[in-house]
């Protein structure tokens, strides 16, 4: 998945932005089954899969993409950082909710069966739910401390 990311973003280091991802959601998610009283299954362990690329995905395409589209553009790094915040920001509540409110009749049921797919469903909505506040909130701020680092370290020398 790194080098796919890696051909994409032309950089070796903007995927590693959105692959800080993975292991914040994944914590939380086995912190939500650990507070529910579930354990790592199998179908838990979908649902974090499934989650994660669900998360990166809005990374990637919804937010790191439009930043760095815009940057090509000319605008400043601050500005693209907020004008793609704001572009994205339906695209990226809508993929969670959608997610996160399929995933809620499965906590409900009681038919044969069901207590298997219990941890899949609040797996996958612990890490929907902070993955979508990571990817709306922490990547941005990544995003701007790695360029404003960079940009220092250019001027330095």
């Amino acid at each position: 998945m790194y080098f796919i990311l890696c051909a994409q973003f032309e950089s070796f280091l903007q995927p590693l932005i959105v692959l800080m991802e993975i292991p914040i959601d994944t914590a939380f998610a086995l912190l939500a089954l650990w507070v529910f009283g579930h354990t790592l299954n199998l179908m838990s362990a979908i649902g974090i899969i499934v989650t994660c690329g669900i998360v990166v995905n809005d990374s990637i395409f919804k937010k790191v993409d439009a930043i760095n589209e815009l940057r090509k553009a000319g605008m400043p790094l601050v500005e693209a950082i907020h004008t793609a915040g704001r572009r994205r920001l339906r695209a990226i509540i809508m993929t969670s909710l959608t997610t996160v409110f399929a995933m809620v009749p499965l906590l409900f049921t009681s038919d044969m069966g069901s207590e298997m797919q219990k941890p899949l469903s609040i797996a996958m909505i612990g890490s929907m739910v902070v993955g979508t506040l990571v990817s709306l909130f922490i990547i941005p701020l990544i995003y701007w401390f790695y360029f404003i680092e960079n940009m220092t370290k250019i001027e330095v020398h």
